[in-house]
């Protein structure tokens, strides 16, 4: 789902730079976390006043793609009062990157290896 041509969006949080991808396993991994359907889309409500938790569940799965050892407890302490619009700005940019149709000659993503 993620698109290949497009690189990852950067956030610059708490003194620390995250590549932020959206893929089909962070949507699962955002689902698990919030117990909602994302693969369908983000509602308008969603989108212009997100809960908290949305924020810090999308904000781990699109972290957790490039970051794999990073744990939600410590993702979801990056988000504040004073950056939850910045932080949610850059996870929508992440999404809508993710959502991007790859062109016909790009590279598919290799499947991972089962072990």
């Amino acid at each position: 789902m993620q698109n290949p041509t497009s690189p990852a969006v950067k956030l610059q949080i708490a003194g620390s730079s995250f590549n932020l991808v959206f893929d089909f396993e962070a949507i699962a991994d955002a689902e698990e976390i919030t117990g909602r359907a994302l693969l369908t889309g983000l509602r308008r409500r969603d989108i212009e006043a997100p809960a908290i938790n949305l924020v810090r569940a999308m904000l781990f799965a699109c972290i957790h793609k490039a970051h794999s050892l990073a744990e939600f407890a410590d993702v979801k302490k990056l988000v504040t009062r004073a950056n939850i619009t910045e932080v949610w700005g850059k996870v929508l940019e992440a999404w809508t990157e993710g959502l991007a149709e790859p062109t016909e000659d790009a590279p598919a993503d290799p499947p991972e290896s089962q072990g």
